[in-house]
């Protein structure tokens, strides 16, 4: 069975295996592609309980996700082995945050990471007709979650006061409520409580982010006109949210 894992970012592609199209490249070693699937132990804070047994109940969060490939280099000459080396080595060098995409078993998902670590060997040691060497990434994504397509909800039907809302992930994910030709004061109702936008510039398209609690007409930040609280719909079956006006959702699955 062909391996279909392609892990891309800054124009570096590395695959789960050689094929007959790809027979050279950047390549995952065997069990070289490590922390993408599943978090290590959640981070908490810890508070002992004064005089007695145990601790108090504190929530425990995701801590970041390090992602290590453990690769092979495989090149037809020498030339090309050290021109992938060099592109390994120099991969998110700057320290600078970047887009990671993954593809696996027909799924696209992307992390924000950046480069701990990434270095190749300069053995070039000769295979058959091909030169090899090894190579190691690290990667650091800050905020863990991996996040896939964005729908727009209610799917092919015009702006409504409710909505649905729901998500493919399995993971809470927050949802972008957007309003056209917005009026200067509206109202959002979910599970967590009352939204409210007041004092807007009325007309134009605004988008109400549920994960900060910003509000944007046509791009720009209205600061100072929303206030409430924030909501992340969760996996699993819809929830109904309202609108005091009609508007539509758009909401990214979301993975751990």
């Amino acid at each position: 069975m062909e391996n279909t894992l392609t892990i891309k970012g800054l124009s570096r592609v590395v695959r789960g295996a050689p094929t007959a199209n790809h027979p050279t490249g950047l390549f995952v070693g065997p069990k070289g592609w490590q922390g993408w699937e599943g978090l290590p132990a959640g981070r908490r804070e810890a508070l002992a309980r004064a005089l007695t047994h145990g601790e108090h109940d504190v929530p425990v969060k995701l801590p970041a996700r390090v992602l290590t490939i453990d690769g092979l280099v495989i090149a037809d000459s020498e030339y090309q082995l050290r021109t992938l080396s060099q592109s390994v080595t120099g991969w998110g060098a700057t320290g600078d945050r970047f887009i990671l995409k993954v593809e696996h078993q027909g799924q696209e998902l992307t992390a924000i990471v950046r480069r701990i670590l990434s270095e190749a060997d300069d053995t070039g040691r000769r295979n058959g007709l091909v030169h090899v060497s090894n190579f190691q990434t690290q990667l650091l994504a800050a905020d863990p979650r991996k996040y896939g397509d964005t729908q727009t909800l209610p799917l092919d039907a015009p702006a409504t006061t409710e909505i649905a809302v729901y998500h493919r992930g399995n993971f809470p994910a927050f949802p972008v409520v957007v309003f056209q030709a917005a009026p200067s004061a509206y109202a959002i109702e979910t599970p967590a409580g009352r939204f409210e936008v007041d004092g807007a510039t009325a007309g134009g398209t605004h988008r109400v982010d549920l994960r900060t609690g910003q509000v944007t007409r046509n791009g720009v930040l209205m600061p100072d006109v929303g206030r409430g609280p924030l909501w992340a719909a969760p996996d699993g079956p819809a929830t109904i949210i309202y609108l005091s006006v009609p508007g539509q959702v758009e909401i990214t699955n979301t993975f751990v």
